[in-house]
């Protein structure tokens, strides 16, 4: 879970009391835990003792923070939600439309990459109509496509591809470098060589 040097408004545990330093790293333990379980098992299977068993400490120390796992994944979900806001800019500052076109498509990739498994379970929550998690999604998606429609000042072609390009990005496919391609192609104008 990246750390932020924004200002974070304070920490509070279920029982609204303000939480300390000591409590909000207990609290990045308990999610570092559970992301790291949702690449290894299905998020319908984790359960609170498989997060405290990793964590090192008891269910109460998590319901401390989190009402059930899947409050928790919703935690996770809103901060990888705040993360993408990175990806607004992610071809900003390149010199060429092919370097802008290929530094978007390596944030978004990368960002998927390192959030595989959390994407997986935004995608399996919205389907099922969880609105918590379609706001999520639908934020992910936003900042991916807007970092992608920055482009559309060094090529034209993006305009109203923007987002379907980004859905592509972010759909994580077993074949990312065809995706790429693609979502190159599409930016662009111009299949990529290579």
């Amino acid at each position: 879970m990246a750390k932020s040097d924004a200002p974070k408004v304070k920490l509070r545990t279920v029982d609204k009391r303000v939480a300390g330093r000591r409590a909000t790293e207990t609290r990045d333990r308990i999610l570092e835990a559970l992301t790291d379980l949702l690449g290894s098992m299905s998020y319908r299977n984790v359960r609170v003792t498989d997060v405290v068993r990793e964590v090192g400490t008891s269910p109460a120390t998590f319901y401390q923070y989190f009402a059930d796992v899947e409050t928790a994944v919703l935690a996770l979900a809103q901060d990888i939600a705040k993360e993408s806001a990175g990806l607004k800019t992610a071809g900003a500052g390149a010199r060429t439309a092919t370097a802008a076109v290929d530094q978007a498509i390596g944030a978004v990739g990368a960002f998927v990459k390192k959030n595989d498994a959390l994407l997986r379970v935004i995608d399996t929550a919205s389907a099922e109509g969880d609105k918590r998690f379609q706001k999520v999604g639908q934020t992910v998606l936003a900042n991916a496509a807007s970092g992608l429609a920055v482009l559309g000042g060094k090529t034209k072609e993006v305009a109203g591809n923007a987002d379907a390009l980004a859905g592509m990005l972010l759909a994580g496919p077993s074949d990312a470098a065809a995706a790429r391609r693609l979502v190159h192609w599409g930016l662009t104008g111009r299949k990529p060589t290579g």
